[in-house]
């Protein structure tokens, strides 16, 4: 995963730089240990050796560090520019991930995999070097006990899968916890204004405290069993560190090795002892993140198809004995439509007898539990309804930064002529070319605006799910000529209305429960 989004160059000169930094494993070890011998074989001259290789060799590190440090600043903001610019670009072009989640993922993910993967990789890597020069260079003073220490030091290596799957399913119910804060925290801002108005704060304030509680909890959960690993395998590294040191001073006591050599060594398994605890404690905060990985290598691995080109009309759209049912419930009744091009087509009926359903069934976002939906006698996949029709909502979305034209060109080469025939037609030509954000338009400007996209975009038909639900009467009649005046189909769910309303349809489905 960390060479998929990050870059080369870096991660090379990251490397380079962390094997500078081995330097540090030698260095006090070997100027310590000549000092010593200076003094018991009476070679002052030594020292002064000493004091160059010991300036030369620390400023070799200090360079190693800040590359180091600077290479790894760059190596994170690769992976996490990457990772998220993949994770948008799989939201956006398909629906692998759910609108409730991304955020959660973006920053929540992001972060722990940033703090359980990618730091502990590189770390474990950068210790790993560092062991193996620290080793090379105790066994080269005196092979018996360094390799006495490396023996010793290798078992709390070894014991530091202990609790890892333990650690593993804490860190997924973490995951999960944190994606249920986010999404519930993010309902709640949106419902806001209806949570004030009808006072219902201290119930909203009582499910967030048990969400956050909830994934505080996890987090909590989670370092406990993490210190618990380590308390085990630190409790054998104690014991690790220790035995070897008494071996070493049994055999300088009785001249198996000399005191500058045992000196040496000693300094080197302090090296190599700090760096075995570095391992067992990244390893397992490395295999905590594997069910994370593994879901971004699963979720990201698959290629984005390019979306599917409508080719032709895809009237007439028939909808045979249509039924969806939920849970053992009957949503929307088994129904029978034709909509015709050009057709102007009212939806009504009482609360819940499944007006939006409909709507959804005919846009694709949701497959009938019974029944077949044909579009010009073939069935369409979701790239391709999305491209024949419309959809527009009660509340309709304008992206702050934009202009108007942007706002309906959503990215589309911007054709001036055509573009300013349509904000003509649709009345928005007085907010042309000022940049738009949902407080400085109008409920009706943005129903306007949905329907200026949907011409712009030449959609086949548009869905207008209440969308005049939230107007003024004099918008409401804006909208409702505009939109008889359209040569697209148009499916309507109506809830307010008299005879005379209905009269102006082509057709009028009324849905019962």
């Amino acid at each position: 995963m960390l060479r998929s989004y990050v870059t080369k160059k870096y991660l090379f000169f990251y490397f380079v730089a962390i094997m500078i930094t081995w330097l540090e494993a030698v260095i006090t070890p070997a100027l310590i240990q000549y000092i010593i011998s200076s003094f018991t074989n009476h070679q002052l001259h030594l020292l002064w050796q000493v004091l160059i290789w010991g300036i030369v060799g620390n400023l070799i590190l200090l360079l190693g560090l800040a590359g180091k440090r600077y290479y790894y600043a760059r190596v994170l903001t690769d992976f996490k520019s990457g990772i998220k610019q993949a994770i948008f670009q799989t939201f956006l072009y398909s629906r692998r991930i759910a609108d409730e989640e991304v955020l959660s993922d973006l920053e929540n993910d992001v972060k722990q995999l940033e703090d359980n993967y990618i730091e502990p990789t590189v770390i474990i890597i950068s210790s790993l070097g560092f062991t193996t020069v620290s080793i090379c260079y105790a066994l080269w003073t005196n092979f018996y006990l360094g390799l006495l220490f490396i023996i010793f030091y290798s078992i709390p290596v070894l014991c530091s899968s202990i609790g890892s799957k333990r650690l593993d399913a804490i860190s997924e119910q973490k995951s999960m916890a944190n994606q249920s804060y986010v999404s519930q925290v993010t309902n709640m801002i949106a419902g806001a204004r209806s949570i004030r108005h009808y006072l219902g704060q201290s119930m909203f304030y009582k499910l967030f405290s048990k969400d956050l509680h909830k994934a505080l909890e996890q987090e909590v959960a989670y370092e406990k069993q993490r210190t618990i690993n380590c308390l085990f395998i630190n409790g054998i590294d104690a014991f690790c560190s220790v035995a070897p040191i008494v071996i070493g001073g049994f055999m300088t006591y009785y001249n198996y090795l000399s005191a500058a050599s045992f000196v040496g060594i000693y300094l080197v398994s302090h090296n190599i002892g700090y760096q075995f605890q570095e391992l067992s404690y990244f390893i397992n905060t490395r295999k905590s993140a594997k069910s994370l990985c593994d879901k971004y290598q699963n979720l990201l691995g698959e290629k984005l198809t390019k979306p599917t080109v409508l080719k032709g009309s895809v009237f007439p759209i028939q909808l045979e004995r249509v039924s969806v049912e939920r849970d053992g419930q009957e949503i929307l009744a088994p129904c029978d439509l034709t909509i015709e091009e050009g057709e102007k087509i009212a939806i009504i009926g009482e609360s819940g007898s499944g007006k939006t359903t409909l709507l959804n069934l005919i846009y694709g976002e949701i497959k009938p539990s019974q029944g077949r939906i044909h579009y010009h006698g073939q069935e369409l996949n979701s790239d391709e309804l999305y491209q024949a029709g419309a959809y527009i909502l009660q509340s309709s979305h304008v992206f702050d930064g934009l202009t108007l034209e942007e706002n309906v060109a959503l990215g589309q080469e911007i054709d001036s002529v055509r573009m300013e025939e349509i904000l003509q037609q649709t009345g928005l030509k007085a907010l042309q070319g000022k940049i738009s954000n949902n407080q400085t338009l109008s409920g009706g400007e943005k129903q306007r605006l949905e329907i200026a996209r949907a011409l712009y975009h030449n959609r086949h038909f548009i869905l207008a799910d209440e969308v005049k639900a939230n107007l003024d009467l004099k918008n409401q009649e804006k909208i409702n000529q505009l939109l008889f005046s359209l040569p697209q189909a148009i499916v309507e769910v109506i809830h307010h209305y008299s005879d005379e309303d209905l009269k102006r349809y082509d057709k009028v489905i009324e849905l019962e429960r």
